[in-house]
């Protein structure tokens, strides 16, 4: 017995002298762990029933947990490398199975390469440069508190066409004495559906002829006291019913067809105040194809953000209007946001942090919150939600 003890010790201090001379280079793991209750209070104004999954309950929904692996090292001559991988889990989803859901690699994981002076290329999935124009433009609004509270995402009000996407090649500027600029291209491999001639302008569910590709590109400036910025994303091979709202998905049609948006703007900062606005248009068009031109359409979109931050103490009230879609025989087709969210820092990586979210839609749109409840057209929703954010 003493014999099997002192092999146990042996072997207990010799393991690491076996793996002492692999190199890690500079590593780390990080991650963020989030999740609220909410409070969600639905009004039917579509006068059909609603399913119980989509009336007026209290839930238990994530707010962006994920866990990432970056490296970064030394080239020589001022060059870098970098290796990342962050994937996506959830803290509770409303009772959802989110086996299939989170999965390794599902946000920004790539491989690249830079220095200070040529700037960053990234290789694998990342957030297009439309997207990122955002968090030049008015970096407030983009640093959420949490996901009830934000108004941009492919099923928000704002930066639609913004996204993480995979098959990216993505060039980053460095900074030069405030200007900076991010560079995109998404080589199209995401699915959708086409349109034949005598569709009506209705898809077909049949697969794409023809990829499409997305490029974006922004341009910004910071300085201690503002930030203005300008995004513009051109999609492909693809057009885009508008007055889908929430809805609406990209369509390949077998004509000439282009689906593009832009947005600028800016915000200022004055010592523990920020404050900031961005417009937004959308625009999609298609010719050669008389049943397709219900997708020639175009909708602006506004946002204002007002935040507050000292000390363990931070406020952001938000607000985001759509206008009408216009080109279709559709009216009532825009909605509004406006929310509030208070977050207070009890430690370096623990916040706790309740938002109220008011979600008006009219008759013809669904907009939502980055949470993800699902709305029918219609519908309009208060949203209050109250978590802890832990982060490492």
């Amino acid at each position: 017995m003493k014999k099997l003890i002192a092999l146990a010790i042996s072997a207990a201090f010799a393991a690491p002298v076996a793996f002492a001379d692999v190199e890690l280079g500079p590593f780390s793991i990080y991650g963020t762990l989030g999740s609220a209750v909410e409070v969600i209070s639905v009004t039917n104004n579509s006068g059909a029933a609603i399913a119980n999954t989509a009336d007026s309950q209290t839930r238990l929904m994530d707010q962006t947990s994920k866990l990432g692996f970056k490296a970064k090292y030394d080239l020589g001559n001022d060059f870098f490398a970098l290796a990342q991988v962050e994937s996506r889990f959830y803290l509770g989803n409303n009772g959802d199975n989110t086996d299939d859901k989170a999965e390794i690699g599902s946000r920004n994981t790539f491989v690249g390469v830079g220095s200070k002076q040529a700037g960053t290329l990234r290789l694998g999935r990342y957030d297009n440069a439309y997207k990122l124009s955002l968090k030049q433009i008015v970096p407030t609004l983009y640093g959420n508190l949490n996901d009830a509270s934000s108004t941009y995402g492919s099923k928000q009000i704002l930066n639609r066409l913004g996204a993480r996407q995979g098959d990216m090649v993505a060039y980053e500027t460095p900074d030069w004495a405030g200007f900076s600029a991010n560079l995109s291209h998404n080589f199209g491999k995401d699915s959708t559906n086409s349109i034949s001639a005598g569709a009506a302008g209705t898809p077909s569910n049949t697969p794409a002829t023809d990829l499409m590709g997305q490029t974006s590109v922004s341009l910004g400036y910071k300085h201690s006291m503002f930030n203005v910025g300008f995004g513009y994303t051109t999609v492909n091979n693809a057009a885009w019913k508008l007055d889908g709202s929430s809805g609406a998905k990209a369509a390949n049609f077998t004509a000439t067809q282009k689906l593009e948006a832009y947005q600028l703007g800016g915000q200022v900062n004055y010592m523990d105040f920020s404050a900031g606005a961005v417009f937004e248009r959308t625009s999609s068009s298609v010719s050669g194809l008389a049943a397709a031109k219900n997708f020639d359409q175009q909708q602006n979109v506004y946002g204002l953000i007002a935040g507050y931050k000292k000390d363990a103490l931070e406020v952001q009230v938000q607000y985001a209007k759509a206008n009408d879609v216009d080109g279709t025989t559709l009216t009532d087709t825009g909605g509004q946001q406006a929310t509030i969210a208070v977050g207070y820092q009890f430690h370096k990586y623990v916040q706790a942090v309740a938002s109220f979210s008011k979600v008006d839609n009219q008759k013809n749109s669904n907009f939502t919150t980055a949470s993800g409840f699902a709305l029918a057209k219609g519908n309009d929703m208060n949203q209050f939600a109250f978590g802890l954010v832990g982060k490492f």
